[in-house]
């Protein structure tokens, strides 16, 4: 993945905030995608602007207690799974 990768979303998804988790719904298909906290700080920050280096920051910033490889690999690997749902492009 290119750090200069600038993910958007999928124009079918519709998300939800519920207590600690965040839901997307997929209205094509009808699944519902279960995001943890930081997760869903990644999919708020998804906007078509912003890449996956800049995500990789921001969630560096929240999480400062975690190791940066570590971020930068968990980031990418979500980015990708959500590529391969097509949940976003």
């Amino acid at each position: 993945m290119e750090q200069d990768y600038k993910p958007k979303k999928a124009e079918r998804l519709i998300s939800r905030q519920e207590d600690d988790s965040l839901l997307i719904f997929d209205s094509d298909s009808g699944s519902i995608k279960v995001l943890n906290e930081t997760a869903a700080l990644v999919w708020n920050t998804i906007d078509g602007n912003t890449s996956a280096q800049e995500i990789i920051d921001v969630v560096s910033e929240k999480n400062p207690e975690e190791s940066r490889d570590t971020i930068e690999r968990d980031v990418k690997a979500f980015l990708e799974d959500l590529q391969s749902h097509h949940f976003i492009m």
